[in-house]
């Protein structure tokens, strides 16, 4: 399910409107990362499919009831792999839980919390370098595949095209091929920090609901790309906006997770490669104006 998805029908016992949980949570993710009890917090009460954050209770397939997270929120914490709490990272998921359940109005942050301290240059990147240039050339690929178009444009072609620009504007940056974030406009010198990016990704969330208002799908596509491209960047999500082949992740791709040998090569190798049998790859774009 797409963050757009779960925003839209957020569980029973979160309290907070959608758009004041993808703040928060961006920027959660941006501080302390998406590996932790933290992280585990935030999807266990929206989604109930990974364990719970303080005991480490199995999954229960659906999302917890109010009764459910204000209980775990104040269990006593399993730590059977750690004599201790590293970073705190068991008092910063309660306080996550407290906060979506409405126990709490503090926000469940380090940085801009109840007194609005800096106090951390946020979570290391979890997507290597390499990693990130990848996947943007592949939004590239897509934004090439998807020109722009004008209103009288069927939806689908501009909700393809606002997908692969919004994935273009926010990999360019945090690959520092761009010198300012695509939504704030903050410069930064070099590569920004996920936590930079994170606060870029935050205006996203109003960017979606005032394009909607308007009756615009492409810059509505553009900004859900910005949420679920940070997403990525952030290890939320495991898939990338966009695939190889150029394909946004609402598309479909019946190659998209066969193995591509591409690479190995620098060129497309087509129907000599399983994964690009019917769709080329970024190799056999390379050189052109993307």
């Amino acid at each position: 399910m797409g963050m757009l998805q779960l925003l839209d029908g957020l569980p029973d016992a979160v309290t907070r409107s959608p758009a004041q949980v993808w703040s928060v949570l961006a920027r959660s993710l941006g501080e302390q990362g998406s590996d932790g009890r933290t992280a585990l917090a935030w999807r266990w009460a929206m989604t109930g499919t990974c364990p719970s954050p303080v005991t480490l209770s199995v999954p229960g397939g659906r999302p917890p009831d109010l009764g459910e997270v204000l209980t775990e929120a104040a269990a006593d914490a399993e730590l059977a792999c750690h004599a201790t709490d590293p970073g705190g990272q068991v008092m910063q998921a309660r306080f996550v839980l407290q906060w979506l359940a409405g126990a709490i109005d503090s926000l469940p942050l380090w940085n801009g919390g109840a007194k609005g301290l800096h106090v951390t240059d946020g979570a290391k990147h979890p997507r290597t370098r390499a990693e990130i240039e990848e996947v943007y050339s592949w939004a590239l690929l897509a934004q090439h595949r998807h020109p722009w178009c004008d209103a009288s444009a069927p939806a689908g072609d501009r909700i393809a095209f606002g997908w692969a620009r919004g994935a273009v504007n926010l990999l360019a940056w945090a690959c520092a091929e761009a010198g300012e974030g695509p939504l704030s406009g903050n410069r930064v010198t070099g590569r920004p920090t996920l936590y930079e990016v994170s606060l870029d990704a935050c205006r996203a969330m109003a960017g979606v609901r005032l394009a909607r208002e308007a009756g615009d799908p492409m810059r509505a596509s553009r900004q859900e790309s910005v949420m679920e491209t940070f997403l990525w960047l952030a290890a939320w999500n495991p898939a990338p906006p966009v695939d190889r082949h150029g394909h946004a992740t609402f598309e479909d791709c019946p190659e998209r997770n066969v193995g591509c040998s591409c690479s190995a090569v620098g060129r497309c190798l087509q129907g000599d490669c399983p994964a690009c049998r019917r769709v080329n790859c970024v190799p056999a774009v390379a050189g052109k104006t993307v």
